[in-house]
């Protein structure tokens, strides 16, 4: 069973490189980051599409930013990760696929 998140998409950017060593050596490699604020419980997210996902080109395009989207986690990962001020903290990230825009979200208030 996959699970599943909806949320706010907050932003999202293009991340690449090239693999350095093992037997990929040599191959470039993208992907797409995004932050998915979950507005149930205010968590927000570190999703990342593969740049081999079949929606990769839709999304990376679209303006989807400030969007509602529902996404199907199909795998996780936790590791270091060393921000601008040199602090190292713990990241969960979330390998994304089967993106779905929902619209801009109502504004509660109206």
């Amino acid at each position: 069973m996959a699970a599943i998140l909806t949320g706010i998409l907050m932003n999202k950017r293009v991340v690449s490189g090239v693999t350095e060593s093992g037997p990929r050596k040599g191959d470039e490699w993208h992907f797409l980051s995004m932050e998915i604020n979950d507005m149930r419980f205010g968590h927000v997210w570190s999703c990342q599409m593969r740049g081999d996902d079949p929606q990769y080109d839709q999304v990376l395009n679209g303006d989807l930013v400030g969007h509602k989207v529902k996404v199907t986690v199909a795998a996780q990962t936790a590791g270091e990760r060393k921000l601008k001020d040199g602090r190292t903290v713990m990241q969960i990230r979330s390998q994304v696929t089967n993106l779905k825009d929902l619209g801009v979200p109502e504004d509660d208030d109206e």
